[in-house]
Order: C-alpha cells, then structure tokens, then sequence
C-alpha cells in the first residue's frame, strides 16, 4: 500500500490530532487532551539521572531515557520503558505499562503533561494513544472502546516483548489472535512505508498518520463526530491545579461548561466565551476558588483600554460567578490578554514574583536619581556663561531624574497597562481624607523642594521656580508612578470605594521616596533643600515616610496619578507660604 492510500484514509476522519508548536519546538495534541504534548525527536535520550529531574508531568517512552522503568509518584515524573536496567523477557512494553497506569486511574486532565519519545515504532504509537485516549478508556459507559484497543496494545506488547515465537501466552482464540494479528501488521505496514518514505514525512507526521489509523480499528463510525464545537483562543493557569480558558463557541456558556469539562475535568476553573468579536461572557466554574469574578473584574476594568474610568458603566462586571465584557464598546483585550489578566487576579504571586518586583521598583527608581545626579554633573562640560543656571543646579538634577522616569513610563505604560501606572482622572473623594496627613509630613520636611535660597531674602530667579515644579512631578512620576505601577502587578491595593489598608506598594513606595529623599539633603549629593534646615534629620525621614505613604494612598483610592502630584504640590506650597510669612 502506498503513503499517499493511507493518507486518503486518515484524511476521512475527523481532524482530532494536530501538530503545534511553541518556543520548544514541535509537538502533536490531541484535541480531547489539549494540555497533553508528545514530542518525538529521532536519537532523543537523556540520562537516568537527568530523567528523574524533569518537570512534574513528565513521561518518558520506550528509550528516551536511559533509565529503568520507574514511576515518581511525588514529582510525576514517570519512565515507561524495559530496555535498561531490567529484565526484558519479564517486563511488560511501554504501551502495555501506559495501559495499566491508565486503567489504575491516571487522570492526565489534572495537570499538563509532556511525553516524550524518539522512535515511532509501533510499541511507541501504541503508547501514545493510549495516554491520549485515556479519557474513553476510563468511561465506563464506553467500555467497548477498552475491548477494541486492549488486544492490540496486548498482542503488540507480547510481539514486542518476546518476538513472533509465542503468541500463545496472549491467550486469544486462534480466531481472534488472527484478527488482531491481521490489525497489528497493517498498522505495522504503514509505519514501514512512512520510514520508507521518511525524508518526505517526519516521525510526528507519522506517528499522527498511525494514530488515527488506530482510532479507525478501534472507534465506532460516527464516535469521534461527537466531539464539542468549542474553539480555544487562550489558556492559562488560576492556581497550581486550577486554569482559565478563553474560547470561542456558538453554543451558550453552559454547554461549553459541560463540553471544556470533558476536556480539561477538575482543571477547569473560569470560562471566558466570545459571543462574538469584543463580547465575552465570563463563568467561573469552580467555587472554591480563593477569589470570586469579581477580583477578575477588577484587574480587567483596570488592563483594558475600552474602559475609560474605573467607575465607568462601561465596564467588565456582573456576580461573583457569571459576568461580561464592557456592554457600550466591548472589550480592546485580546484573549490571550483576557486569560493572563484572569491568572493575575486569582493567582498568588510567589515570593520570587514579588522579590522581583521589588528589585525591579528600586532598580527603576535608583536609575532616575542617578540620572538626575550624572546631568547636575555635567555642569563643568557647559559654557561658563551657563554654568551658574546649570552646574549645581536643583534644575538639573530634577530634568535628568524626569527625563528618565517619562522614558520609563512611556515604555512600562502601554495602552493596555496605563490605568495601572495611574492614566486616569481621579475617581471618588476619599483620597481628600489623606490631604492633612500629607500637609503634616510635608511640613515636617517630606516634600521634595530645591534649595529655597529666597527665604534669606533673595527673590526667586526663573530656574528656582522651574525647579519647584519639576522636583514634585519627578517625585510622582518616579515613585507614586513607575515604582507603585510595578508592585501593583505582585500585591494587592486599595481601590475608590474598597476597604481602607496599608498596601504593601504604598508602603514600598514611600520607603523607597524616604531612602532617596536623604541624599537629597546632604552633600556631595545634595540637590534639595530642607524646607526647616533646624529640624533634626530623623524628623525629615520620617516626614518623608509619613508624606510617601499619604500620597500613595491618594494614588490608590484615586486611582489616578494625578491625586498624589496635586497633593504634592500644596503640600509645598503650604511650606513655603508658612516660611514666608517668617514662621520657619
């Protein structure tokens, strides 16, 4: 029989196995186990010891480790194999050893999985399909299907084992040992015309030909035809056991529930379905989630570009169990989008996540302050008739810190991300209960100013009054902006009409504001003024801590960047009117 019959075979049924491909390289799916990937490379094979380190959900077959049979029920980390380091006339091949761990109920939809195998012999293929399969072959209100496919995998693993000399221990009938004979060697011929053929089919495109092949022995006419009309567009994961996947159907929410059930089983935690282009209707399936929808809202009003303000009525909302997508306008995410912006909501992030994200904040934040130190620097480089405006100037050092801190802003706050960096108008008034807090910290010398030589009685030159602004907004955009913006993403926050706490980015960002204000006041790096040079320096630090603090709670129940700069500003301008009026 030639390549292209068995081709015309497979091509009339339904398309349920598929080759994809990732950032690791090609790999066949099965669309009824979508978390399951087999790749298969020729002369794959890792060391024993290499094998048992592998990721949790790892299977290795017939060869591809050199190692021993061994199951790693801890790690889930198994080796399906009787070649090395065990006695092959009385150890059972590789599909026959995936069958008992399936029948022993081997659920491969609690996690994802990737197997792993060089050669497509049949023993291989046999393997395969059966791991793939394993959800029909566990039904059993589908036990005809483990009849068909239990004296294949019984007969080739007593070939593959022993030879053609005893075909007698498999027990059959002559009838039936025939038959199933006549079926192992037609499989077997057409893996022998595809290595025949080898340089124009490569062994994934093989091994997907046989398999669909042994559907075709073992499944009913009509059986596979039964499978949802269900789309995935996105998937990612809620919790370590627990996924989101974004789809497409024409069917309604509760039937693609019973359908991605099939699929995915207890894994399957929120659904995302597209009704249409922009519209999704949200359902979290599983209950005992450590957040209700309403924490997915939140981070979607907060991600998406279609919702112009956080108390708009054009928003992602609904119950804590079923919910939608802005009604007005739809919604501008993408579903890859959509999930990852699920997974932040319902995930909790690591402690390296939120390490990261820590180190990140400070890295950005230092990396303005000694931009603004490095253009004070470069004073010398100027024109002596500049030198006076620019060497040693506040104004300098304010410009290189802004100069970076816009570049980074620009860059961190995408259209998709600006609202979490505080693009918006403010929302609420709570925030304005914070305003006296902030008045206070300022005047105990928390607010960042240039050196106020006028208050000696010298009237305040065009680059003083430059400086005053820009000093604040370089603040803001570095602290209450980028630094805030990037420990939103591993804690949580405050919002307009939540509960009042202490967030860990207001209290990380007004730290980082207080560590960076100091060098501020003292030379050789001193580019600020104390507003009272009388008060002792630990009353400034904790001025500029009880400041930071003040106004990022303005940032957070504002939700805008905005609030916290606006409060700056009069908390400046209350010092400074006080000064001037001879009371400092």
């Amino acid at each position: 029989m030639r390549l292209d019959d068995y081709r015309s075979s497979v091509a009339q049924l339904p398309d349920r196995y598929s080759i994809k491909e990732d950032e690791d390289g090609r790999y066949l799916v099965c669309g009824e186990m979508p978390e399951v990937k087999v790749r298969m490379q020729r002369d794959f094979s890792v060391t024993a010891g290499a094998a048992r380190k592998y990721p949790p959900g790892t299977i290795f077959l017939d060869g591809a480790a050199q190692s021993e049979p061994f199951l790693d029920l801890e790690r889930k980390v198994y080796n399906l194999d009787h070649h090395e380091g065990c006695e092959r006339r009385f150890t059972m091949s590789a599909c026959e050893q995936a069958m008992v761990l399936v029948l022993r109920g081997l659920d491969l939809r609690e996690r994802p999985w990737t197997i792993y195998a060089n050669e497509p012999d049949l023993d291989t293929v046999m393997a395969i399909w059966v791991l793939l399969n394993s959800v029909h072959l566990q039904n059993r209100e589908e036990e005809s299907i483990k009849a068909s496919v239990l004296p294949l995998v019984r007969l080739e693993g007593l070939i593959d084992v022993q030879g053609l000399e005893y075909l007698e221990l498999s027990g059959f009938p002559k009838e039936h040992l025939e038959e199933t004979f006549r079926q192992l060697e037609w499989l077997r011929s057409a893996g022998a015309v595809m290595e025949a053929e080898e340089d124009h089919v490569d062994v994934l495109a093989g091994t997907m030909a046989q398999l669909r092949l042994i559907d075709q022995l073992v499944y009913p006419r009509g059986f596979i035809e039964e499978l949802p009309g269900v789309e995935e567009l996105a998937r990612e994961e809620l919790t370590e056991d627990r996924i989101v996947v974004v789809c497409r159907s024409e069917d309604g929410i509760y039937e693609v529930e019973k359908s991605l059930k099939r699929l995915y089983g207890k894994r399957l935690g929120l659904i995302v379905l597209e009704k249409e282009p922009r519209t999704y209707t949200l359902r979290q399936v599983d209950s005992f989630l450590p957040v209700t929808l309403e924490a997915a809202y939140r981070r979607l009003n907060l991600v998406d570009p279609a919702v112009k303000r956080t108390k708009s009525a054009n928003r992602w909302g609904g119950s804590g169990e079923i919910g939608g997508s802005p009604r007005s306008s739809g919604t501008d995410l993408t579903p890859a989008q959509i999930a990852l912006a699920c997974s932040h909501a319902y995930r909790r992030p690591s402690l390296a996540s939120r390490l990261g994200s820590i180190g990140l904040a400070f890295l950005v934040s230092a990396a303005a302050m000694a931009a603004g130190w490095f253009m004070e620097s470069l004073g010398a480089a100027f024109p002596a008739w500049s030198r006076t405006h620019w060497q040693g100037s506040p104004l300098a050092f304010a410009g290189g810190s802004l100069a970076v801190a816009l570049i980074a802003m620009g860059w961190l706050a995408r259209a998709q991300r600006r609202r979490l960096f505080g693009f918006q108008l403010p929302v609420g008034v709570g925030w304005l209960w914070l305003v006296p807090v902030a008045i206070g910290g300022a005047l105990m010398g928390g607010a960042w100013a240039p050196p106020l030589a006028w208050r000696e009685g010298v009237a305040p030159t065009g680059v003083d009054l430059a400086a005053m602004l820009a000093f604040p907004l370089a603040a803001e955009l570095t602290f209450r902006g980028i630094a805030h913006g990037l420990l939103l993403g591993s804690f949580s926050a405050q919002r307009s009409l939540g509960r009042w706490f202490l967030s860990w980015p207001v209290a990380l960002s007004a730290i980082f504001y207080a560590l960076w204000t100091i060098p501020l006041w003292h030379p050789p790096l001193g580019s600020a003024g104390l507003i009272w040079p009388s008060l002792p320096p630990w009353v400034a630090v904790a001025g500029a801590l009880l400041f930071g603090a003040a106004l990022g709670i303005c940032r957070e129940r504002s939700g805008s960047l905005l609030a916290p700069l606006a409060v700056h500003y009069l908390g400046l301008a209350t010092a400074v009117a006080l000064m001037a009026a001879g009371l400092g």
